[in-house]
């Protein structure tokens, strides 16, 4: 139907002549998507109106809040449409528009309106539980639509797809850009935008060439897509929430020919004022928001209103020809939102985002979050407070929160806790009592039922203390106890109440056992214990997934195919014949042998064990234990020989020691002798591997064990410690040391390692890493100085403390989640990492003991394994999100430990970077409680740390549990990178990260405090 009978027909109406009177002429427009909506917006234009967009599938309430606030004249709609209208409303029927116009009445139409006059008023979710208008200006629109025609040369050729609902801004630049530009417009099916499958075929249908969408609709897509071919799209922009590269990637395969663009902008600014195209180069992480268009302002200022420097993050407020009026009827809030432009013209304004960005080095913006509780789900602007009005309007509701939290696919869903007066509402109840008021984007998924909420101090709703949604759905699906059914789930409860000291009629079917207090350490213990019960092999790798009792019950019944078809099968560790030409390494070891052949002389694998002995001990009783240690572990006794081409090793019968004997007075001096010990290399073909120095003082006797690494892990100093103090003791007092015996030696375990690793077993864990490794990049810390060419190995420590009660809040926290202590400190180690570099996606390296067998735990030699782990929650997560996305991560990690990691570096890292460590630049170590054969005393602590000058990575956190409850930290760093100052700020920030998190498990990420107080003066001093 043309449009120009509309223009007619509204001036012959209830419409002034154009131009006549205030900018305050505003009509309703009702229609679903179709040729007249399209008519509709463009003749209430020509009228000299502005349109007031009404979704025909909005709630009969909420259209009649959005006429009441408009105060439009009248509503064009259809007459399925006007129905829904309130009684009273005057309105147009579409189909009684008139089919032509004479010709000096279309003269009289004004081809260019006014820039400063309303195009449409919009209105968005209120905090006052009402929808508020957005007055945008005909030259805010007008600006935006022309940018994109120009920028992204829009042709008759393009088409686009119309499938946004009419009350959203998008709607209008599917409608107006194509028009500009002699384009068409497609239109979607109704309740496309619900429906992939449609979705998609109205792409393919139409062959459109340019597709506007939020990211949650694209995951969509992308998921229903299939082996579809949309090779017509050219242009795909993205806007409403964060946009990730990971779904870029999915989307490039299935558009290969189209440029993808992350677009950022909030109705008040006309859509958009921001865009960054997607660089194929980044495959994972948050894409930048990116640069401003043309004529829009982008400013990122600090609560005071000055600008931030680069990599600050700042509220960005926008400004340019893009704003709008402000919300019809609402001076105050129109005042708070638009302020003046200190930086700008006399009388230019900017309007206050609430968004947390930061600039980056290359001149774009990254999108960190919001300030305030507004959200958006499914790229639909939410204010919380609408919701939460609407369900405080149910009679049997005492209070409701609303919030968005992630949906585990990289959006948000929307859930309310809900506390009500009397019994537990259900959720379609409440589903169906928020419709009648709210549209369908604003209606909850999930409710939470609450029976009282978490107060702050100030008697506020504490809102970062609210249930965990999953859990507590759980909870009210599943009842808060479901005692054991079976009697697999009884002997499974038996065991986890021996480990963990926890009545077992207290350990129901469905609880999980890192919630309980259980820890990674644990669970070898566990799989023994239940092997026993079971009668035959419950492999290990199987209880990091399987962490509740009725899955740990299952594994019981599954166990013997479990046993006979995995790569546990016959995993018992067995002696081997010692032949004369020795044995081969195993592949741990095998990499530090050529660590050690790449760098001769280097000591920067040179592993310290710190032993305390009574003053009293004779040099000889020393010496007495230091032989029966290397008689005891054969590993000590090894020495390393090239065979043809492959590193083999020997064991020699007699058990050399070096041993020095020194005095030292002050810590001085003792530092000074414990430098000159652990810079000493060692020569891994002629042996020893190891040494020993004792500094008496005058009332002290400290013994400084010095072994190579490809002898000696972080298990393996407990175990050296251990017999080092059983064999003095005996020796001493002349009587003989009880220690368990030995059934196999370390290369008895190589021998099986490598046994294993020709199996099956070796690829399935290849498969997994690659698959969980696949585009990781590498993380620069920002650095003192440029990271030279070739990676030195030296290195420096600095050394921390932890309070108990902190750790203790930590500990907490990951039982609440269901994750241990590691898991919870590594999260925080991760988020400093993502905060220092600007790189959500981490990856870390990880030590891990690598003794599944119970015949190796007291045995001494290179054990240790690292995994790589990723720690890449956005920053617009919670923490307690990116708790549970570590732990996850850290369990699947566990469950597949068995790969080397250089087996892993050589199939993955194929570039071998000499200036950096392969697959990860940082690493995080946790010693639980009892760990022992470290420095804990003060002086001693210092000795250590002036003595250490070795780095395994840019930066190592080393953590240790004390006897107290606190954490020892030890940070590691490469001195070519790093000054001792910057280390310092490194580990203040971790401990006041730590301090955050603890306080709001739910503040975000990017807005996480990890300034210390000290600093942060500092810095305030200095402006």
């Amino acid at each position: 139907r043309p449009w120009t009978g509309w223009p007619a027909r509204l001036r012959r109406g209830p419409l002034r002549a154009p131009g006549s009177g205030p900018p305050g002429d505003f009509v309703g427009v009702c229609l679903p998507r179709g040729p007249e909506l399209v008519a509709a917006l463009l003749g209430v234009w020509f009228a000299g109106a502005g349109y007031v967009p009404l979704d025909p599938h909005y709630p009969e309430a909420r259209l009649a809040l959005v006429l009441e606030d408009a105060g439009a004249a009248v509503v064009l709609a259809s007459q399925a449409t006007a129905a829904r209208l309130p009684a009273g409303t005057t309105v147009l029927d579409v189909a009684d528009a008139p089919q032509t116009v004479p010709d000096e009445e279309a003269a009289a139409f004004p081809l260019a309106p006014d820039a400063a006059r309303p195009a449409y008023v919009l209105h968005t979710s209120g905090s006052t539980g009402r929808p508020k208008g957005v007055l945008v200006p005909h030259g805010g629109i007008a600006n935006r639509v022309r940018w994109l025609a120009h920028r992204h040369k829009l042709g008759a050729a393009d088409r686009f797809l119309l499938k946004t609902t009419i009350g959203f801004d998008a709607a209008g630049l599917e409608v107006f850009s194509p028009l500009i530009s002699g384009g068409a417009v497609a239109v979607a099916p109704e309740d496309a935008e619900r429906d992939p499958a449609a979705l998609l075929r109205a792409v393919a249908a139409h062959g459109v060439t340019v597709l506007q969408g939020v990211p949650s609709v694209y995951r969509r897509l992308v998921e229903q897509a299939g082996r579809q071919d949309f090779g017509a799209l050219r242009l795909i922009f993205s806007a409403g929430e964060p946009l990730h590269a990971e779904l870029c990637r999915a989307l490039a395969e299935l558009a290969p020919r189209a440029e993808i663009w992350n677009t950022y902008g909030p109705t008040e600014a006309s859509v958009d004022v921001t865009e960054h195209r997607w660089d194929p180069a980044q495959q994972t992480g948050a894409v930048p928001i990116g640069r401003p268009i043309a004529h829009m302002r982008a400013l990122v200022l600090d609560p005071a209103g000055r600008p931030v420097p680069v990599g600050v993050p700042g509220e960005l407020h926008a400004g340019g020809v893009g704003l709008a009026l402000g919300y019809q009827g609402r001076p105050d809030q129109t005042a708070e939102r638009f302020v003046p432009d200190p930086y700008g013209a006399p009388g230019e304004r900017l309007y206050r985002t609430g968004d947390r960005v930061r600039w980056l080095a290359d001149g774009t913006l990254e999108y960190l979050g919001r300030l305030d509780h507004q959200v958006k789900v499914n790229g639909v602007r939410i204010e919380t407070g609408e919701v939460e009005a609407a369900l405080a309007a149910h009679p049997w509701v005492r209070a409701a929160v609303a919030a968005a939290v992630p949906d585990g696919s990289g959006g948000h869903r929307l859930v309310a806790w809900v506390q009500s007066r009397g019994e537990r509402l259900r959720p379609e109840e409440l589903r169906t009592f928020l419709r009648r008021a709210l549209p369908d984007p604003l209606i909850p998924s999930l409710y939470v039922p609450v029976a009282e909420f978490p107060l702050t101090a100030n008697g506020k709703i504490d809102r970062s203390a609210l249930p965990e949604p999953a859990a507590a759905a759980a909870s009210a699906a599943e009842g808060a106890h479901v005692p054991v059914r079976t009697p697999a789930e009884r002997v499974v409860a038996e065991q986890w109440s021996a480990l963990l000291g926890i009545p077992a009629e207290q350990i129901g079917a469905t609880n999980d056992f890192f919630q309980l207090g259980g820890a990674s350490l644990l669970l070898s213990r566990l799989a023994e214990a239940l092997t026993a019960a079971a009668g035959t092999r419950v492999p290990l790798r199987a209880l990091f997934t399987a962490t509740t009792v009725e899955a740990q019950a299952a594994l019981l019944a599954d166990a013997p195919a479990l046993a006979a078809a995995g790569p546990d099968a016959d995993d018992t560790v067995r002696p081997v014949e010692r032949p004369e030409q020795g044995l081969p390494l195993s592949p741990g070891q095998q990499g530090l042998w050529l660590m050690d052949r790449m760098r001769p002389g280097s000591a920067e694998w040179n592993a310290p064990v710190f032993i305390t002995l009574p003053h009293e001990y004779a040099d000889t009783t020393v010496a007495a234990a230091l032989t029966g240690l290397a008689e005891r572990h054969e590993i000590l006794r090894t020495r390393y020989v090239l065979r043809g081409t492959e590193p083999v090793q020997i064991a020699d019968a007699d058990a050399r020691v070096e041993l020095r004997t020194t005095r030292a007075d002050t810590a001085a001096a003792r530092g000074a002798l414990i430098e000159d010990e652990f810079s000493r290399p060692f020569d891994l073909e002629d042996g020893p591997v190891w040494r020993a120095l004792t500094v008496r003082g005058a009332d002290s006797l400290h013994l400084v064990l010095s072994v190579h690494h490809i002898a000696c892990d972080g298990w393996s100093s407990v175990v050296l410690e251990r017999d080092l103090l059983a064999l003095a003791a005996a020796h001493h007092h002349g009587t003989t040391a009880e220690l368990p015996a030995l059934s196999v030696q370390y290369a008895d375990h190589a021998a099986h390692q490598r046994r294993r690793l020709a199996g099956s077993a070796a690829g399935a864990e290849l498969s997994y890493w690659k698959q969980a490794l696949e585009g990781i990049l590498p993380v620069d810390l920002p650095a003192d100085r440029p990271r030279p060419a070739v990676r030195d190995g030296l290195g420096a420590a600095h050394v921390f403390t932890v309070p108990a009660e902190l750790a203790e809040r930590a500990a907490a926290l990951g039982r609440g989640h269901g994750a241990t202590l590691q898991q919870t400190l590594l999260t925080v180690f991760g988020t400093l990492v993502a905060r220092l570099t600007g790189q959500w996606d981490v990856p870390v390296g990880v030590p891990v003991a690598g003794r599944e067998r119970p015949e190796v735990a007291d045995v001494v030699g290179f054990f240790l394994n690292t995994l790589v782990m990723r720690c890449d929650a956005p920053a617009d997560a919670t923490f307690a999100e990116a708790l549970v996305r570590v732990r996850d991560t850290a369990r699947a990690a566990f469950a597949h430990q068995d790969l080397p990691f250089d087996r892993l570096v050589a199939e993955l890292d194929e570039s071998r970077d000499p200036a950096r460590t392969p697959l990860y630049q940082v690493m995080f170590d946790l010693h639980e409680e009892g760990r022992t054969g470290t420095a804990t005393a003060a002086d001693d602590v210092d000795a250590f740390r002036g003595a250490w000058r070795s780095a395994r990575t840019d930066l190592t956190f080393v953590v240790q549990r004390q006897a107290d409850g606190s954490l020892l930290g030890m940070v590691e760093y490469a001195t070519s990178l790093f000054d001792a100052a910057t280390v310092e700020r490194f580990a203040a920030g971790w401990v006041r990260l730590l301090e955050s998190v603890t306080a709001d498990p739910g503040v975000r990420l990017g807005r996480a405090d990890l300034l210390p107080a000290a600093l942060r003066t500092e810095l305030l001093a200095l402006g």
